[in-house]
């Protein structure tokens, strides 16, 4: 060491041991441009306060599921992906025991009137499955109901009662015409007979002629008592006749009542069993919309009961997030709050993030906790411009900005806490 430094001149160890003023000068300029740099990039970036949550896309009416009611293979496929439908629309038919071509020709036959056509037509249908039994009743219904229309001897005892209804009334009025006469001839007889009794008391008239006009006038006063028993008796039968034609009616009224109520309840029977096939065997859509297929799906191929084979984006309606934020976090959320979503479908380092406000929360936590609505501020347009596209109940990550602090300001905040401490 000491040898080094005998090597070392005068003029050497004034050189080393003397810094230049320029490096001095510069030196400090870099580091304050440096100090400069730091806090103009820590105010610049920001590091703000976030709150994470599950997020779902949805519309504001959301999406409607269509699923398989019963196991069995797609007999077809109506309308093809992504195409817009209106409500009733068929999409797809399940493969049945019965064609929906015999389903809707049942339809149509039990609008008809004509029972003898409703008749024919149920004769020829075919593939009707389970229903064999109802149709079978249904046509029996209507045979019933044809022979009871068509069978004379109803009408004809109505119209045998009619007709003595008729002739009872009739000699009734013929019996009270007689009882007018009798009553004349009646009033003479005890006329004569006073008279009589008079001239049989003065001993004008023998007593064989007194009781012989006496006779007379009790035999007129013994026809018109039986003339009067025989009207009534004309009326009790006429009223007898009117019963028994009322109770036939009555029971001519009560078997076509009960007649129809039958025929309507083997109809009723059989919209029922359609109504449950075609829920069971034919999608249809609820509501108007865009179909789009849950699945890869083709004709002939399996599904099960339950399994979600399509869904229907109702159009012209804005979409929105649905996030779920858990019971500890959610003090910190507002309305108006920035959210930012990270789609799993769409890797953000790559597509960007979604931008939306909050503009609704919920009142009441559920068990998965608080759910907050979020209107997206350039709607599907991600951060890096890439419009993506929609798919139902796409989920992601969600990040409710709390505070939108900035990196110097999230360094104070720390300073605070460790002097507040």
């Amino acid at each position: 060491m000491e040898k080094e430094i005998q090597i070392r001149s005068d003029e050497v160890q004034e050189i080393l041991s003397h810094v230049p003023n320029w490096m001095i000068r510069w030196g400090i300029t870099l580091i304050f441009v440096l100090i400069i740099l730091v806090l103009s990039l820590s105010w610049i970036i920001k590091y703000p306060d976030v709150v994470e949550g599950q997020v779902v896309l949805t519309t504001e009416q959301p999406p409607t599921r269509l699923v398989s009611q019963t196991n069995g293979y797609i007999e077809k496929l109506i309308i093809p992906n992504d195409s817009s439908i209106t409500k009733g629309v068929v999409i797809a038919e399940i493969r049945s025991p019965i064609s929906k071509e015999s389903i809707d020709d049942l339809t149509v036959i039990l609008k008809s009137k004509n029972n003898q056509e409703i008749i024919e037509q149920l004769n020829a249908l075919s593939d009707v499955g389970i229903l064999q039994d109802d149709i079978n009743t249904l046509i029996n219904n209507l045979i019933e109901y044809q022979n009871l229309e068509n069978n004379l001897y109803f009408k004809n005892s109505i119209n045998n009662l009619s007709d003595q209804i008729k002739y009872s009334a009739n000699l009734a009025t013929i019996t009270k015409k007689e009882l007018g006469l009798l009553n004349v001839e009646i009033t003479n007889a005890r006329e004569k007979f006073e008279a009589d009794s008079i001239l049989y008391a003065q001993g004008v008239i023998a007593k064989h002629t007194f009781y012989s006009n006496q006779s007379a006038f009790v035999s007129k006063k013994q026809q018109y008592i039986n003339a009067e028993k025989t009207y009534v008796q004309h009326k009790i039968t006429s009223t007898n006749y009117t019963k028994q034609k009322i109770d036939l009616e009555k029971r001519i009224e009560d078997d076509w009542r009960q007649l129809n109520s039958t025929i309507e309840a083997s109809k009723k029977s059989i919209e029922s069993t359609i109504t449950n096939w075609k829920q069971k065997f034919v999608l249809t859509a609820p509501i108007n919309g865009k179909l789009t297929y849950l699945n890869n799906l083709s004709e002939q191929q399996y599904v099960q009961a339950q399994q979600s084979l399509f869904a229907i984006i109702p159009e012209g309606e804005s979409i929105v997030g649905i996030v779920r934020i858990t019971n500890q976090a959610f003090g910190k959320v507002q309305l108006n709050q920035k959210v930012r979503m990270k789609l799993n479908n769409y890797p953000y380092q790559e597509f960007g993030q979604l931008v939306g406000i909050i503009s609704e929360i919920s009142k009441m936590p559920s068990e998965q906790g608080y759910f907050v609505k979020v209107i997206l501020e350039d709607g599907l347009n991600t951060t890096y411009n890439k419009e993506i596209q929609y798919k139902p109940d796409m989920t992601g990550i969600a990040e409710v900005v709390t505070e939108d602090l900035r990196l110097i300001e999230r360094v104070f905040n720390n300073f605070r806490k460790i002097l507040d401490k």
